[in-house]
């Protein structure tokens, strides 16, 4: 009976308890907004049960859920419930998804991305795209409803959802105004970014001419790369922009939208060309660098090779009287050894004067 009764004990402890459901983290991950046609609706606890009556009723009232570093069971579960493509989640979890927008049915999916920040290592940040930390925004937008899914501390969405909040009517079938409001601040962020940027790389220009940095090139070479892939995804977020603007048959964004569109398409490209020049003085300071180095080099070179020169004749010299022959007459002079030292000196100061007279010292 107790190896029975310990068996029992032993089978209820292996028991693993099954795994919480994929949107039992919805509290913590998401945010929804529900605008009813009057203002923002107060919200129950977010469940399922909640989100699918969202769905259901989405073209009486709006809502915006904003997804926040979300599992990619969540995302699944999620896109299941709103019948999103399967492929969108496999792109909106990507880190590495280059800005596109497709079109589909019933919604637009979109992804963007722009720089996050500036770190203190290298000039630009070091992780994400290419050589860049960046932030990613997956957008699904349709009638009645927004879903964004970004990295956890996205400053844009909640700069909006704070605007949003104080001014609920700009839920009231106006998506698109959300959206915009998002992306405006997300291209806007890069402007102080290479600021930042340009005044390191003009740093880094000084410190050329004033000490003998080592570690300049590799910087300014690594700086230039993750220029070039900002520039880059500015140029891929530019077209994606001009088609919004244009709107040029995309459903679900309003005439009058794509006017502000317009001027986030407009900043897109200062972008790119402020990444155009900034690439263009990295490589400046690299070849500066290079010229420095070079004359650095060939002003050793030079002292090594005067010296070697001033050498030889001495070195000639005392190799001949250092030979181990009996007979050598002048040997026997007593004034012949004085002479020698006045010959060398002379020979080591007419070679410095005739230097100095070339322009070589």
């Amino acid at each position: 009976m107790e190896q029975h009764a310990t068996g029992r004990l032993s089978l209820i402890e292996n028991v693993v308890p099954p795994p919480p459901p994929p949107l039992a983290d919805l509290q913590r991950s998401a945010t929804l907004r529900i605008h009813n046609g009057a203002g923002l609706r107060p919200l129950p606890e977010l469940t399922e049960t909640v989100l699918r009556d969202c769905w259901q009723s989405r073209r009486q009232r709006s809502f915006w859920l904003d997804l926040s570093a979300p599992s990619q069971a969540m995302v699944q579960s999620i896109a299941n419930l709103f019948g999103f493509h399967p492929l969108t989640v496999e792109d909106a979890l990507s880190p590495e998804h280059r800005p596109k927008i497709d079109e589909h049915e019933d919604y637009l999916f979109m992804v963007f991305q722009s720089v996050a920040g500036i770190s203190d290592e290298t000039v630009l940040p070091t992780l994400g795209v290419g050589h860049c930390t960046t932030n990613r925004l997956a957008v699904y937008l349709g009638v009645g409803f927004l879903v964004t899914i970004h990295d956890r501390g996205f400053a844009p969405a909640e700069e909006v959802a704070e605007i949003v909040d104080a001014r609920d009517t700009t839920m009231d079938q106006h998506l698109d105004l959300v959206l915009h409001a998002i992306v405006d601040r997300m291209i806007d962020q890069v402007f102080p970014v290479l600021a930042d940027v340009e005044d390191q790389i003009q740093e880094v220009e000084a410190r050329i001419f004033t000490e003998s940095d080592q570690d300049v090139l590799p910087t300014v070479l690594k700086t230039k790369r993750e220029l070039m892939t900002l520039r880059r995804l500015m140029g891929l977020q530019r077209e994606m922009l001009l088609r919004l603007s244009r709107r040029e048959d995309l459903p679900f964004i309003e005439p009058k939208t794509a006017i502000y569109f317009r001027d986030v398409y407009d900043h897109a490209i200062r972008l790119e060309e402020n990444c155009a020049i900034l690439i263009e003085l990295a490589t400046n300071v690299a070849e500066a660098h290079l010229a420095v180095a070079s004359r650095r080099i060939n002003e050793v070179m030079k002292f090594l090779t005067i010296f070697s020169t001033i050498w030889m004749p001495l070195t000639f010299i005392v190799g001949i009287y250092g030979m181990n022959f009996d007979y050598m007459p002048e040997l026997k002079v007593w004034w012949f050894y004085p002479f020698v030292w006045v010959v060398m000196i002379g020979i080591v100061v007419g070679m410095l004067l005739f230097f100095r007279r070339k322009k070589w010292l």
